[in-house]
């Protein structure tokens, strides 16, 4: 089967033959029809990204992170899934013809959802699920602010704040051209921090919770904003790894800073999130019509320049591979 895969110095991506896998108990074999790209893709390509989740299982040097697409086979001891379902998941190696998926770990697609949108909702409904309802502790009529709202992830916590009764949606973006689209997808103010700071914008106790995917000087001018006790949950490093953070601030309003990465979790934690995700998923994106917003589709062949895309500044939303 044909699978994308890092190679050369310096690292670059290309299209190899390489054996298909087998389906193991428990597995799904899946024939990709899409598979999205993500900025972790380019941090594992250059080193600085090494995963070791359970739900990486193939070498490092192959690709991708999410995909979508139609069962070809079941393992022993797999229940709900069959052969000709279409199906979604956050897996090791998505870039391939055909991947081997623990069958804890796939979503089914509804069928009023194309498989190339779907290709792009694995990783960033997973991730800020995760973050808004489990590490953070969303209620409904908290207040959210999420940075970086038009990344490949954050515009879906836009959404997903919006879908799951958020009294306001904050979002951040650097181009005010993003305005409109943020408005549209749920955002009841939008925040430029390329010539506005969050802090006197917003003014004190504006937010209870928010998910940051930008980190350095951004996150440091969050806490101004923070109300008493707010969450602010770290999940992506767009503008830097290192913040000078008013450590008095933190502690005199008792705010709550907390890391997350799905890089080292284990099969269990995986499993569990994923089954919450799914009884959610038939409200998520039927009623509340959650959707990615999708920047680019490419072909395979095409995958240099995805990454060129994925990299870009005015990257919009997500990158999509068409495998098949």
């Amino acid at each position: 089967m044909r699978a994308l895969l890092t190679t050369g110095t310096p690292p670059a991506w290309a299209v190899a033959e390489i054996a298909a896998p087998v389906v193991g108990a428990g597995q799904v074999l899946v024939e990709v029809a899409s598979a999205g790209l993500n900025r972790a893709d380019l941090l594992m390509r250059e080193g600085a990204y090494v995963p070791s989740s359970a739900d990486w299982n193939v070498a490092l040097d192959r690709v991708g992170f999410e995909m979508a697409g139609r069962v070809r086979a079941v393992g022993d001891h797999v229940t709900g899934f069959a052969p000709g379902q279409y199906v979604m998941a956050q897996t090791g190696g998505a870039c391939a013809e055909l991947v081997a998926v623990d069958h804890r770990l796939l979503l089914p697609v509804p069928g009023f959802l194309d498989l190339v949108v779907a290709a792009g909702l694995p990783s960033a409904l997973l991730t800020e699920y995760d973050a808004l309802t489990g590490v953070a502790r969303f209620r409904p009529g908290d207040r959210v602010l999420i940075t970086g709202g038009t990344s490949g992830v954050g515009h879906i916590g836009v959404q997903l704040a919006r879908a799951l009764g958020a009294r306001t949606v904050f979002a951040t973006t650097r181009s005010m051209a993003k305005a409109g689209l943020l408005r549209e997808l749920g955002a009841t103010r939008v925040i430029n921090t390329d010539s506005e700071d969050i802090a006197r914008a917003l003014g004190p106790d504006a937010f209870d919770v928010c998910l940051d995917h930008v980190g350095g000087p951004v996150l440091a001018g969050l806490l101004g904003a923070a109300a008493p006790r707010a969450r602010i949950v770290q999940i992506g490093r767009l503008a830097g790894t290192h913040a000078h953070l008013d450590l008095e601030m933190l502690a005199s309003r008792r705010l709550q800073l907390i890391g997350t990465t799905f890089r080292g979790r284990e099969a269990d934690e995986l499993h569990v999130l994923t089954a919450r995700l799914g009884e959610a998923l038939p409200r998520l994106l039927r009623t509340c019509d959650v959707r990615p917003v999708v920047d680019s589709v490419l072909d395979f062949s095409e995958a240099e320049r995805a990454g060129r895309l994925l990299d870009r500044p005015g990257l919009t939303g997500k990158v999509i591979l068409r495998i098949a």
